[in-house]
């Protein structure tokens, strides 16, 4: 929530006259398995929705496992006075891959190991009304995607009436490592993803998007890009979409061989089945600078995006490509910083300069407090102009 305000903070302060604010009255009523069932396993989502009501009723009593408590709160359990505080779950296991030998268990611990693939995501108290805020902002984003400038609208802007708007889903929580039946580096549910499928279904239903070689009421075929620029691979975005023809996957991420998620994001993973080229993996080196390969592999991965002929776009914005950034500087991370960020956003708004498509941009990670407020504004509003011709 830090990181919402920082970054809609430094929009308002960097590109006024490009930024309109919407903000969304939280429901209660927010169906998330009706939702991202599109994308996820419904059991999945049953899972994440009940998990913690489930840990809670066991009680400190009832069956903890030390090892499924989080290890902060472990460390600090003898100083707290609440007897009734519920401490974070983490799981304490992984299953097997997929193999049809194992189901999730009844027991929430073990269900927990069943579908998260890490021993460091948290289900936590806040998390499902969290996940409902996030649902919320990615149905409002698609369909401020969808709603056409009108004169006057854009102000001084250089995004022209009649043009789809660059539309920013500010979401709390990440979503690029969850995939169908599994979550884990910290995302829960694959927001991107959602996105993707919204546009899909939103862009089949209407008849009025051509190219200059089509007539104007020829319907195309709904192809979506989903452009991931995180410092880490999209895993669980490109496993959604590994056989799916209808949607390009496109990243950039540091090298698998050297950092999370390891076992995903390398050149030679394609696609397969009907969804064979369909996806584009850009793997870099640590250290990797704006000048020396990052612009470059924009290039790259823009290209391969125009060549695909989509009729929308989903860019999953991760931030921690920022030099410096604490989960990357470990292995190196790279060193983009300041208006390397502007470069990226331009850079990608003038490949995209008269595709007049519907975009959405969604908040991966991103964790420099410091400069990631400035870092998203330049990227969304370098987008902007960059599709505007300035």
């Amino acid at each position: 929530r830090l990181r919402r305000e920082l970054i809609l903070s430094a929009l308002q302060k960097e590109y006024p006259e490009l930024v309109s604010i919407k903000s969304l009255s939280p429901r209660k009523d927010v169906d998330l398995i009706d939702l991202y069932r599109r994308v996820h396993d419904v059991n999945m989502i049953e899972f994440i929705l009940n998990a913690w009501t489930k840990w809670a009723a066991m009680g400190r009593d009832g069956g903890w496992y030390e090892e499924c408590c989080h290890p902060e709160w472990l460390k600090n359990k003898e100083d707290c006075k609440d007897e009734a505080e519920v401490p974070p779950m983490v799981p304490c296991h992984v299953s097997f891959r997929r193999d049809g030998i194992e189901r999730p268990s009844d027991n929430v611990m073990g269900a927990l190991g069943y579908y998260c693939t890490d021993l460091m995501t948290p289900i936590v108290g806040t998390l499902v009304e969290e996940l409902m805020g996030d649902a919320q902002i990615i149905e409002a984003a698609v369909d401020f995607a969808f709603q056409k400038m009108e004169p006057g609208d854009a102000n001084e802007s250089p995004v022209e009436s009649g043009a789809f708007p660059v539309v920013y889903a500010v979401t709390t929580h990440p979503g690029h490592h969850a995939n169908r039946d599994n979550f884990g580096g910290y995302c829960y549910l694959n927001n991107a993803a959602l996105s993707a499928k919204l546009m899909q279904e939103r862009l089949e239903s209407l008849t009025d998007i051509s190219t200059d070689s089509e007539p104007p009421n020829k319907k195309r075929k709904c192809r979506v890009a989903i452009l991931d620029i995180d410092y880490h691979c999209g895993n669980g975005t490109g496993s959604i979409f590994y056989r799916d023809p209808g949607i390009f996957f496109s990243s950039i991420h540091c090298d698998p061989g050297v950092e999370y998620p390891f076992n995903a994001g390398y050149a030679d993973q394609i696609g397969s089945e009907g969804g064979k080229g369909a996806t584009h993996h850009i793997p870099l080196a640590p250290g990797a600078t704006w000048e020396g390969t990052y612009k470059i592999a924009i290039g790259k991965a823009m290209n391969a995006i125009l060549a695909y002929d989509v009729c929308g776009l989903v860019v999953s914005l991760g931030l921690d490509t920022y030099e410096g950034d604490s989960v990357a500087v470990n292995r190196g991370g790279f060193k983009l910083s300041g208006l390397d960020y502007l470069e990226i956003g331009k850079c990608m708004g003038k490949f995209m300069k008269g595709k007049n498509i519907p975009i959405v941009f969604v908040q991966e990670g991103g964790y420099k407090m410091d400069v990631v407020g400035e870092a998203a504004a330049h990227v969304v509003g370098g987008y902007a102009v960059g599709a505007g011709g300035d």
